[in-house]
C-alpha cells in the first residue's frame, strides 16, 4: 500500500488515492463497498504510520528522505534534510482532495566571511608527561572503550527473547501463516497432509500475519538480527531444525498447530476455534466466527517460548484464535514492559526455561485493543 501511494502521489493520480479506490485496488473490495463498516484501508494506513515511525526511530538521521502518510490523507509527504516538501494534496473532511502547491525551502544563503586580522599566537608551555601517568591514562581509555563497545553491541531485546537468541548467528526464521485456497473441511486434524495442501497452492500471506511479522522483525532488527520470512507451506523440518524459529498464526499455519500440540495450552480442533488447557481438556478461550467480525468483543492468543522436541531448538509461538489477537500478541511479545510483566509471574525456583501465556484481547469494531494475561505456565 505504501508503494502504491508513493507512486500515485508522485504521478499526481489523486483520484486513485481515495479510500474506496484503495480498497478496490489493494484489498479486493467490490465497488461501492461500505467503508464505514469495513475500515481495512484506514487500518492499513495506521499500521504504515506506526511502522514508518519505528523505522525512522532506528534509522535516525542517516536517511536522505523521510516518507510519511499524514492522518486523514493517502497522499504521501516527503521531507529531506534541510528541505521541506509538503504533500501535493490533502483530503478535506468529506474526503475530497484539495491540491496544494509543492514548495521547497532552500537553506539560508550565507555570505563568505571576510578574513580577519591575524591574531598573535600565545606563548606555548612545555609539558612533560611521566611514563607511568601516560600508561595509566591509555589503559583507562582502553577499558572505557571496551566497556562502551560491550554496552553498544549488547542485544536490545525484551527479556522474553534473550534466552535462545544468543547463538542465533544473526538470522532468525519466521514461519508465517497463509491465506487458504479454500475452506478447511470440518474435522481436519492438525497433522493431516490435507491441511498443508490447502495452503501450499497459495503463496500469499494474510495482512494480519504480515503486520505481526513486521512487528517482530522490527524488534529483532534493533538487536542486529535478520528475519527470514517463509510461508508455512514451504517449510520443512530442515529449515527449522536446531535453530531459533518463530511461528506466527494458528489456524492458518499447520506448523503452529503441530508445534503447540504438546504444550500446557494448545489450540483446539478446527471446529472449535479455541484454546484448550491440556490438563483439563477444557476451552479457556473461544471465539465464535459465525458472527460478524465487528460483533466479536474478545479474541484469544497463545504466546510461548520453549525448547521444541520437534525442531530440537528454541521456538516461539505467536498465534491467535482470530487474526486480531495474532497482531495483539505480536505487539505484546515485542514490548519490553509486557515481557517483564509476564516473567514477573514466574514461580520461585523457575530457572528461565519454558514459559507460556494465554492472552485475551479486547476487540472494538474488528480492531484489537488492550491485551491482558489470562493464564500462564512455567516449566
Amino acid at each position: 500500500m505504501l508503494e502504491y501511494c508513493v507512486w500515485h502521489t508522485i504521478a499526481g493520480d489523486v483520484e486513485k488515492l481515495r479510500e474506496r479506490q484503495l480498497g478496490m485496488a489493494l484489498f479486493s473490495r467490490l465497488p461501492g463497498y461500505d467503508t464505514s463498516s469495513d475500515p481495512i484501508v484506514r487500518m492499513a494506513a495506521s499500521e504504515i504510520r506506526k511502522r514508518l515511525a519505528q523505522f525512522y526511530d532506528v534509522a535516525g538521521e542517516n536517511v536522505q528522505v523521510r516518507i510519511s502518510l499524514p492522518p486523514g490523507s493517502y497522499l504521501v509527504e516527503f521531507r529531506f534534510p534541510e528541505l521541506t516538501v509538503p504533500a501535493v494534496g490533502l483530503l478535506s473532511e468529506d474526503h475530497e482532495p484539495v491540491l496544494q502547491e509543492t514548495e521547497v525551502i532552500a537553506p539560508p544563503h550565507r555570505d563568505t566571511p571576510e578574513p580577519s586580522a591575524p591574531i598573535a599566537a600565545a606563548p606555548q608551555r612545555s609539558w612533560r608527561i611521566r611514563p607511568a601517568v601516560l600508561l595509566w591514562t591509555v589503559g583507562f581509555l582502553l577499558l572505557c572503550g571496551f566497556l562502551g563497545y560491550r554496552q553498544w553491541n549488547r542485544p536490545n531485546l525484551p527479556a522474553l527473547w534473550r534466552e535462545g537468541l544468543e547463538g542465533a548467528g544473526g538470522q532468525v526464521i519466521l514461519v508465517v501463516g497463509q491465506v487458504p485456497t479454500h475452506e478447511v473441511p470440518q474435522g481436519t486434524d492438525a497433522d493431516s497432509p490435507l491441511l498443508t495442501d490447502i495452503f501450499r497452492a497459495n503463496r500469499f500471506i494474510s495482512m494480519e500475519a504480515a503486520s505481526s511479522s513486521i512487528t517482530i522483525c522490527s524488534m529483532l532488527s534493533r538487536a542486529n538480527l535478520n528475519c527470514l520470512l517463509k510461508p508455512a507451506a514451504s517449510v520443512d523440518l530442515s529449515n527449522v531444525q536446531k535453530r531459533p524459529a518463530i511461528f506466527v498464526g494458528a489456524y492458518n499455519n499447520p506448523w503452529t498447530l503441530r508445534i503447540a500440540a504438546p504444550l500446557p495450552y494448545r489450540f483446539g480442533p478446527l471446529s472449535c476455534k479455541c484454546i484448550v488447557e491440556a490438563k483439563s481438556a477444557q476451552a479457556v478461550g473461544e471465539v465464535d466466527f459465525s458472527i460478524s467480525r465487528n460483533k466479536i468483543l474478545t479474541d484469544y492468543s497463545i504466546l510461548v517460548r520453549f525448547h521444541s522436541e520437534i525442531t530440537d531448538g528454541p521456538a516461539w509461538v505467536i498465534a491467535g484464535v482470530g487474526p486480531m489477537s495474532t497482531e495483539a500478541a505480536a505487539e505484546f511479545a515485542s514490548s519490553a514492559k509486557s515481557s517483564q510483566e509476564l516473567l514477573a509471574l514466574a514461580p520461585k525456583g523457575w530457572n528461565g526455561g519454558n514459559v507460556e501465556a494465554v492472552l485475551a484481547t479486547d476487540v472494538v469494531n474488528g480492531i484489537p485493543g488492550h491485551t491482558r494475561i489470562m493464564r500462564t505456565a512455567f516449566w
